[in-house]
């Protein structure tokens, strides 16, 4: 079977709720792609076989906390209790701090 890219998809393996935890697949030319899965679907890790890798955090929310790269890149990020971005760092030099305003409704 071939997906939209032209690529052979090779495994994939689902856990027992039927979500997909692990895939692996392999092009054409000889290339192959594997990555894993949290139980909502959100890619932890991505392996390349020319070495490019990349990881992933999540919380409870499907927020994504901690992201690194094989290039060096990394990004950190925390959240309220409703999914509100309150604060970001990463390697590109940037670094924020949100402030949410907070709304009664009455």
């Amino acid at each position: 079977m071939k997906n939209l890219q032209g690529k052979q998809e090779d495994l994939k393996l689902y856990n027992k709720k039927g979500d997909l935890v692990y895939k692996f697949y392999k092009s054409s030319n000889g290339d192959w792609y594997e990555s894993t899965y949290d139980d909502n679907g959100n890619e932890l890790t991505f392996k390349h076989s020319d070495g490019d890798w990349r990881e992933s955090t999540y919380d409870d929310n499907c927020n994504r906390l901690t992201f690194k790269s094989s290039e060096g890149n990394w990004s950190e990020c925390t959240y309220d209790d409703k999914g509100n971005e309150l604060t970001h760092k990463s390697s590109k030099g940037v670094s924020r701090t949100y402030n949410i305003p907070k709304y009664t409704i009455k």
